[in-house]
């Protein structure tokens, strides 16, 4: 009995949960931006550029990554919304 509910502990915890996973890019038809994803527990947005580089905005909230996503342009949104106005860096 005690060597099953080891087992089950182990095979729990050494399983990921759908919650541990980090969420998929979803690409974007852009000629600036190739994809991006959203971390909503630290509220980061990563975006993948076409060029190659990749930047992670901080503290971006879940209205403005939906704003972004329901952009007529998201090159245009970008620049105007998330650019300038967010702490950011480069991932490496």
């Amino acid at each position: 009995m005690k060597l099953q509910s080891l087992f089950r502990q182990f095979v729990s915890s050494s399983a990921p949960s759908e919650q541990d996973q980090e969420p998929a890019y979803k690409e974007l038809d852009s000629r600036l931006i190739k994809s991006t994803r959203y971390d909503f527990d630290s509220q980061h947005l990563y975006i993948r550029f076409q060029d190659g580089r990749e930047m992670v905005y901080c503290r971006v909230t879940p209205y403005a990554y939906n704003a972004f996503l329901n952009a007529e342009s998201f090159s245009d949104h970008f620049y105007s919304f998330i650019h300038m106005r967010y702490l950011k860096y480069p991932l490496m």
